[in-house]
């Protein structure tokens, strides 16, 4: 033989469990959405510091290029024997 007991919510808990519910939904979807959001800006800016990344060492070889050239140049100065 076996006992079901049923309880009965009154119609206020139930109406109040339901909004509850459903601002937690909203609450959830708000926040998953802000999620996406701050990733998409994480992406952006993981790629504008690569970008600043290949810049920095463009100007590092460019700096490296430019003196070897001037080196080149004082070399060459030097080699006048312009001092009497």
């Amino acid at each position: 033989m076996s006992f079901s007991v049923h309880t009965i919510m009154p119609l206020d808990n139930v109406e109040q469990l339901e909004a509850t519910i459903n601002r937690l939904l909203e609450k959830h979807e708000r926040m998953k959405k802000e999620k996406e959001a701050f990733e998409k800006k994480l992406q952006q800016k993981e790629s504008d510091w690569h970008h600043l990344k290949g810049q920095i060492r463009q100007y590092e070889r460019e700096r490296i290029e430019l003196r070897e050239k001037l080196d080149k140049i004082i070399g060459q100065f030097a080699s006048l024997n312009l001092v009497d």
